[in-house]
């Protein structure tokens, strides 16, 4: 993937002022450990490391993935930089897994041997679990963008970041799919279930399944199928078959996009909604009218802060398209590694990983969110914010939460 050109043009006063390089986290460089560098060595540059999928099957997520990161380096670096190092700028490198699992290892040992003091990225549980074995045993904190099963956290690894879960995906869904249930008047509702098979799958499918245990919803086909899959058909197909109220994907967001267009142009479907991990912008921009009807989730934070609507805008600006999730998750995954470096004073990988299980990221040092952001003990992110969107007729409009809603859903059946 082409690396993105420098975000500091037209990024405005109020994005320097707001993220001034995380300077109310706090931190005396006193703090640090034994070779660490501190303020005192004027530390030029800190090498922060993208290890994610930048070609493949995931790729379209890390091109915005990537943009997100750059954008976070370029507002910190454009505020002064860590402060706590002497004004050292983020400088970001670029390690590709080729959406293949078995290079996690790999990637996360050049990133190992190339110096980097923190990793962000990943979009498949799978790589991330493999290349975080790597980066544990060196000490090198690692924030996960998209590989988000729950396993990946569950070996109590004290540096590796989680911005969400598949437990919190779950919990997300399922908020969703009570409100469908609700709005329709499902009194027994219905699912046409399909599953990647990969850890991601598999936990997200184990987190969903736990929440229904009282069974809400009854799954009446159930499909499961292996990562990198093209040709959706025989899913789709079986999807429909029992004509359920609801169609639900737990796969990858490349896959949401297959089947709304095999649900629409093929396997038609009487559905009063379908629930993918498929992203607004891409499916809109890919399927056109074809994704009316369809419901994203966590497509966007709401547009009411200034960091938000700076970032948005300097993205558009300098990719030519609106980002989508894992540009807002980029982006907050190297504030939040912004944010520790200042606090920590230090690039040593213990005292980045400390400080990261401690600073808080708000409106002050770059939070495009409305809430606080914080990591727990387990180092999984402290209620990930949630929101939901629904394609009418080519508008996004928000449907979910009540304080955000925009609209009553439509059927995706029509």
């Amino acid at each position: 993937m082409t690396a993105k050109r420098p975000f500091i043009v037209g990024l405005g006063a109020a994005c320097v002022l707001a993220l001034a390089a995380c300077s109310s986290s706090g931190s005396s460089s006193s703090s640090t450990t034994s070779g660490a560098t501190n303020a005192s060595a004027a530390t030029k540059s800190v090498t922060v490391c993208e290890v994610t999928d930048l070609s493949g099957s995931q790729d379209v997520l890390t091109v915005s993935e990537a943009g997100g990161g750059a954008a976070a380096a370029s507002i910190i670096n454009a505020a002064g930089g860590i402060k706590s190092l002497g004004g050292a700028k983020i400088v970001i490198k670029k390690f590709d897994t080729q959406s293949n699992p078995t290079m996690g290892s790999t990637q996360a040992n050049a990133a190992v041997s190339a110096g980097c003091k923190a990793i962000f990225g990943g979009e498949i549980t799978d790589t991330v679990m493999a290349a975080t074995l790597v980066t544990h045993r060196a000490g090198i904190p690692w924030v996960d963008i998209g590989g988000i099963g729950d396993a990946v956290h569950e070996r109590g690894f004290n540096d590796v970041f989680q911005l969400l879960t598949t437990t919190s995906l779950a919990q997300g869904y399922m908020a969703e799919l009570q409100q469908v249930a609700t709005q329709f008047n499902l009194s027994h509702p219905t699912i046409g279930l399909s599953v990647s098979d990969t850890t991601y799958g598999e936990d997200f499918y184990a987190a969903f399944t736990k929440l229904n245990a009282g069974g809400q919803f009854k799954v009446v086909s159930n499909v499961s199928y292996p990562l990198g899959t093209t040709d959706l058909s025989s899913v789709a197909a079986r999807m429909v078959s029992q004509k359920p109220d609801i169609l639900f994907n737990m796969g990858y967001p490349p896959d949401g996009i297959a089947l709304t267009s095999l649900f629409k142009k093929t396997f038609h479907t009487t559905a009063k909604a379908f629930l993918s991990t498929a992203e607004a912008p891409i499916a809109m921009s890919q399927l056109g009218s074809l994704a009316d009807g369809q419901l994203f989730e966590n497509t966007a934070p709401p547009g009411t802060s200034a960091n938000l609507s700076a970032f948005n805008s300097a993205y558009k600006t300098a990719t030519g398209q609106a980002p989508a999730i894992e540009a807002w998750e980029g982006y907050t995954a190297v504030a939040f590694i912004g944010a520790a470096l200042q606090k920590a004073g230090s690039t040593s990988g213990p005292a980045i990983a400390a400080a990261m299980h401690s600073v808080t990221l708000n409106s002050s040092n770059g939070d495009i969110y409305p809430q606080d952001l914080t990591f727990g003990s387990d180092g999984v992110l402290n209620t990930p914010p949630t929101y939901w969107q629904q394609d009418q007729a080519g508008k996004l409009l928000f449907v979910y939460p009540a304080s955000l809603k925009q609209a009553s859903l439509i059927s995706y059946a029509g």
